[in-house]
């Protein structure tokens, strides 16, 4: 079945924002690689902004979607007062472990990926999409699941700051990704290879948490 224009709009201008940047990607060539009239831009989604809005909404539903039934999970986990802090823990290096997954394969589209990032990094007048949408609630879950692996020895904001250092590592594998195969001398981030970014990672927060263990 073919496309509709809005669709089309929505796929071509995720790829040109994820080549070019926002700045640097003109709607006329949007709607020309779309093959639809410049108009439809404004008709469908209120202009350009309204257009990288829409592509940032995108990739946040796509996110939670892979993320859905683990959210689930620890949401239980929390919310139960039996549950222990190495309970707590085991879930978390799970949870690390997916979200590497994520972050560093090929889960999501490289295009998703490189949005994202851009984003994050850079944040723009739209940051507040990725960040009520995606970044807020899986940072708040993680700090709190960190919390309860600590049997609640540490603070939330200290938790939170941590959340944020805990995933800037995770993006610089992804963001550095090419550097990292040459310097490793890798081909891919294959199964091998992701195990070991995993366990790096899973490591650092281990020997954090251990500050904090009574």
């Amino acid at each position: 079945m073919a496309k509709g224009a809005q669709q089309r709009l929505l796929e071509t201008a995720k790829h040109a924002f994820a080549v070019n940047g926002y700045q640097a990607t003109a709607t006329r060539d949007i709607a020309s690689a779309a093959k639809v009239n410049i108009s439809a831009i404004t008709y469908y989604f209120g202009g350009k902004l309204g257009l990288y809005r829409a592509v940032l909404q995108d990739i946040a539903k796509r996110v939670m979607q892979e993320l859905d039934d683990k959210i689930v999970s620890v949401q239980v986990l929390l919310s139960d007062e039996n549950t222990t802090p190495e309970q707590a823990e085991e879930l978390l290096y799970k949870r690390i472990a997916i979200l590497c997954s994520l972050v560093c394969s090929q889960r999501l589209p490289s295009e998703d990926v490189a949005v994202f990032l851009h984003e994050y990094f850079v944040p723009g007048e739209s940051f507040d999409v990725l960040y009520q949408e995606l970044i807020s609630p899986v940072y708040t879950l993680t700090a709190a699941l960190i919390v309860k692996a600590t049997g609640n020895t540490i603070d939330h904001e200290s938790a939170t700051l941590y959340t944020i250092q805990l995933f800037a590592e995770m993006f610089v594998f992804r963001s550095r990704k090419q550097f990292i195969l040459q310097q490793l001398n890798w081909t891919e981030y294959g199964e091998k290879e992701m195990t070991k970014i995993t366990d790096v990672v899973i490591s650092h927060t281990r020997a954090f948490l251990n500050l904090y263990k009574k």
